[in-house]
């Protein structure tokens, strides 16, 4: 992709995170999106055929940022990660959602309900392909799918009472609070 269609894309979707904070995605117009872009109309339908594959690109952005993010300190460090040693400044997910707080919030809290189940589900992906390495000291006798699914649960709870108190606390805040949680949760 050149940088003329990154730079056009990203002002689309600049426009429409702008109009979903005025109105339900289902009232914004294709005309609005482009308009509030400073684009025609063709221009949009140059890089999509609807508003919704918008919406699903811009859905996509997000999750694979939030993934990045979350898998980030254990990425490079697969054989000597611990969970245990693990420092604030090492995770990377509360912070990327406060640099994108505009999008994440409006998609978690506005009228995407399938956003909610995507993040789920890719969370729930990664616990599932990483369960050895993320919780290696989980008895035989826990059942490994209720085990992944609480907390994926409890990641999701923890990110939104973050966005829906309008980020009352800080990330690093945030960050510290989801370790403590998770070093309850696995001893070591």
């Amino acid at each position: 992709m050149n940088n003329g269609v990154i730079r056009t894309k990203k002002a689309l979707r600049s426009a429409l995170i702008d109009l979903l904070k005025e109105k339900e995605f289902r009232a914004i117009t294709i005309s609005e999106i482009a308009s509030r872009a400073e684009y025609s109309r063709a221009t949009f339908y140059a890089h999509y055929q609807y508003k919704e594959d918008l919406l699903d690109e811009l859905v996509q952005e997000v999750i694979e940022g939030f993934l990045s993010a979350f898998k980030e300190p254990y990425e490079n460090n697969r054989e000597s990660y611990d969970l245990g040693q693990l420092t604030p400044s090492a995770i990377k997910i509360f912070q990327y959602i406060g640099e994108n707080e505009d999008a994440f919030g409006l998609l978690l809290k506005g009228s995407n309900p399938g956003f909610q189940e995507k993040l789920f589900e890719a969370i729930r992906s990664i616990f599932t392909q990483e369960y050895e390495l993320l919780f290696p000291r989980i008895p035989a006798h826990i059942d490994r799918e209720i085990y992944i699914n609480q907390n994926v649960y409890t990641m999701l709870g923890l990110i939104s009472y973050w966005v829906n108190s309008d980020y009352r606390y800080s990330a690093k805040y945030m960050t510290d609070q989801m370790l403590a949680i998770a070093k309850l949760s696995n001893p070591r």
